[in-house]
């Protein structure tokens, strides 16, 4: 699968970024407006040699004092809005799980062992008899991860492919989830899939995010990703249009699969 990476909004260093550059966008027009009023703030001015008078000296500090409460508005604002804008997102290594408690965060994380289920809402596991044209195509693309085959309707082909990597087997995805959130995965991940709606769902005990989207050119195909601090997983299903049964599914392909020892 083709993964098309995309600036990560997410970050801190784009965020910041932003911040910066709507202060300092505020920052420009203030100065213009400062230079652009300058004729208007020194009102009337007199002849040479003419000195100024009263009225005039009192109507330039009123106007200069106006200016000045403009620009002291518009820097106040460039402040709480660049405050406003800087929101970066946790990375993916610093999700917490949401069975986690205050009083275990402090304990080690139980080692993962990953055995997916022989059979699931209709589907079982395909022998590797029956995956071996599956298994070489796979060989050939260098995946990364390990990969299920699950048959549902008895034909002999594959109607769900569980795919799941941990960073226990990979020091890129150990890299990646330091580096990315889990919505810049998501992002890099349905736009691989070329799925243009996906949706966010519950994601279970195991905490992190759940989301599933429809294959752009088959919509009767759905695929879903959950990802946290230590997994990314995939499932896809054929002939499966309704996302929220596709999420459900992959909910319990994920809790049946993912396992604290």
């Amino acid at each position: 699968m083709m993964i098309h990476l995309a600036i990560d909004t997410t970050s801190e260093a784009y965020q910041s970024g932003r911040a910066v550059g709507f202060v300092f966008g505020v920052a420009v027009l203030m100065l213009v407006l400062w230079f652009a009023t300058a004729s208007w703030r020194r009102a009337a001015t007199p002849p040479p040699g003419v000195a100024v008078g009263g009225h005039t000296a009192a109507l330039r500090a009123r106007r200069r004092r106006t200016v000045l409460i403009v620009l002291g508005v518009l820097g106040a604002a460039a402040v709480v809005g660049g405050v406003l804008r800087y929101q970066p997102e946790p990375r993916a290594a610093e999700t917490a799980a949401a069975a986690d408690r205050p009083a275990e965060a402090a304990a080690p994380a139980a080692p993962r062992t990953i055995t997916p289920p022989d059979a699931l809402d209709g589907f079982r596991l395909m022998s590797e008899e029956e995956t071996a044209s599956y298994r070489e195509a796979e060989a050939a693309r260098l995946p990364r991860g390990r990969t299920w085959y699950y048959d549902r309707d008895a034909d002999g082909r594959a109607d769900g492919v569980l795919h799941i990597d941990t960073t226990q087997w990979s020091q890129k995805l150990a890299a990646e989830k330091r580096r990315d959130s889990i919505t810049q995965e998501f992002r890099n991940f349905f736009a691989g899939a070329r799925s243009s709606d996906p949706a966010e769902y519950p994601a279970g005990p195991l905490g992190g995010r759940l989301a599933c989207g429809h294959y752009e050119n088959n919509p009767a195909m759905s695929i879903c990703a959950w990802s946290d601090a230590t997994t990314l997983g995939t499932f896809l299903q054929s002939g499966v249009q309704d996302l929220d049964s596709a999420a459900r599914t992959t909910l319990g392909f994920r809790n049946a699969s993912d396992r604290r020892t």
